[in-house]
């Protein structure tokens, strides 16, 4: 439930503004004629979105602005006046706000300020969690090489407690002789809830020692010198083919809000991590591997959010590899080649699912956002040594050889080959696939408008390679998976 704030001294401009704002879902709004009143519950209180006049007698609402984002520094803040002036508006935006509206205004102008503030939060705050990700990742390919399991482990939790942040982490595993739970190792951040909870009992496990396959999530309050404060404990299932491995304990601790769902998706991701580093040390493969499946684990979180998509880095994987081996590639070239794509869609993570699946057409504004995967893929890898390879596949899979693609308009062979190549099929498993907008359609469909755009959307030679494999009867080996005929095919997938 997201909360909104209305600040402005004339009674019937609040309420004007509340009876606009009431076909808003799962809001909350507050409404102030009293702009100190409203700063003290600010501060008490959480808060997404404040909409508050900017003159108020002799109260300023680039106060109301400045006591917001010091508590709320995701917050979003609109201010209103009927006194505009350059100046003034130069300093609210330096300050911070997020639009500046002057009165009097349409009611529709307001919405859809408020409409695009909402939804420029929720990116922010899912890029917010995504750095947090990234930088995990980049920790565990800095130190994951030949790390033992306990170390990695220790890694794990340390992590948590400083990106999340959380107050208490710990790992403990199950002894599959006595289907007991043992701590590995644990961590407590410094600060002044360590007081608020015993270790201990947040090892004690829910229902004695019964974890199930899905996370189990206890939230309650307490009080700390006169304020009210909120408490989540997780525990995460550590999850391998079935079976639960051990348990990831996260304790969070937050004035205002229990845990959030980008830190849930995050604990998650390391929940994975610490689940694939002991499935490997159980059966002797080393730490690489384990990272590896981590980042399966979030180009998985991408196609989670895409409805339609799920299996498409599997089946896109096994569709190039065939084409692939056809250029002689060697194994080392492969491994790069499952990375990449595994990995190609990664950018996705940053569109927002209103975009992502959307039933209808894409207008030009939401295509440019779609657009803007690849460089998004790019910049959530960059820094990565290991993975310096596999950039091509993210960044110009949707090149075209005629150099009508995106992001860069390349042509011909100044697109990278793995580019190239990942376009014939990354297309031509799109075209079989259901999208939000369209229905898949059947093989020989497919292959008809891979020929048709051969040489201006794909590489001529690429396409000759894939035709034989077709006619090899190695394409549909990969593509037998009960697909049903279907019709309609758009070449454009994003």
């Amino acid at each position: 439930m997201r909360e909104i704030i209305i600040i402005d001294d004339e009674q019937y401009i609040g309420n004007i503004i509340r009876e606009a704002l009431s076909e808003f879902r799962d809001f909350r709004i507050h409404n102030f004629t009293d702009p100190a009143q409203a700063e003290d519950f600010i501060a008490k209180n959480g808060v997404d979105l404040v909409l508050t006049d900017l003159v108020m007698g002799n109260y300023s609402g680039v106060h109301i602005l400045e006591t917001t984002l010091a508590n709320h520094p995701d917050a979003i803040v609109i201010l209103m006046t009927g006194y505009p002036t350059v100046k003034t508006a130069i300093a609210v935006l330096k300050k911070g706000g997020y639009d500046y509206l002057i009165k009097p205004f349409k009611l529709e102008d307001l919405k859809s300020a408020i409409k695009r503030g909402l939804e420029h939060q929720s990116v922010r705050r899912e890029n917010v969690a995504l750095r947090s990700q990234i930088e995990l990742m980049k920790v565990a390919d800095a130190h994951g090489h030949g790390m033992k399991l306990h170390p990695f482990l220790k890694l794990i939790i340390d992590s948590t407690v400083k990106v999340i942040p959380a107050e208490f982490s710990a790992i403990l595993l199950r002894d599959r002789l006595t289907q007991k739970y043992n701590l590995q190792c644990s961590q407590m951040r410094e600060g002044e809830w360590s007081w608020s909870f015993s270790p201990n009992a947040a090892l004690k496990l829910p229902e004695g020692d019964k974890i199930g396959l899905e996370p189990t999530y206890i939230n309650d309050e307490f009080r700390f010198e006169e304020q009210q404060y909120k408490r989540s404990i997780i525990y995460y299932p550590l999850m391998s083919r079935g079976e639960t491995l051990g348990i990831l304990v996260v304790t969070y601790v937050d004035r205002f809000n229990h845990i959030s769902p980008g830190q849930l998706r995050l604990i998650s991701l390391l929940a994975a991590s610490a689940a694939n580093a002991v499935d490997s040390g159980r059966q002797e493969r080393n730490l690489r591997k384990s990272y590896l499946m981590t980042i399966r684990a979030l180009a998985n979180a991408v196609e989670a959010r895409d409805i339609c998509t799920a299996g498409h880095t599997d089946r896109v994987f096994r569709l190039v590899r065939v084409i692939a081996r056809k250029l002689g590639w060697d194994k080392e070239r492969l491994g790069y080649l499952k990375t990449g794509c595994i990995l190609h869609d990664i950018g996705k993570i940053g569109v927002p699912d209103a975009i992502l699946n959307k039933p209808g057409e894409l207008t030009a504004e939401e295509r440019k956002t779609m657009e803007k995967h690849p460089e998004l893929g790019m910049r959530i890898l960059a820094g990565i040594p290991s993975l310096e390879p596999v950039l091509p596949y993210i960044i110009s899979h949707h090149e075209r050889y005629d150099g009508k693609g995106y992001p860069y308009g390349l042509k011909g062979e100044d697109i990278p080959i793995e580019g190239r190549l990942l376009a014939v099929v990354d297309t031509f498993d799109a075209i079989l696939s259901n999208r939000p907008y369209r229905q898949g359609t059947d093989a020989e469909a497919a292959v008809a408008e891979i020929l048709k755009n051969r040489g201006t959307q794909f590489d001529p030679m690429l396409v000759d390679l894939f035709m034989e494999a077709y006619r090899e009867g190695k394409i549909a080996a990969v593509t037998s998976n009960g697909r049903e005929k279907r019709s309609a095919v758009s070449l454009n997938p994003v």
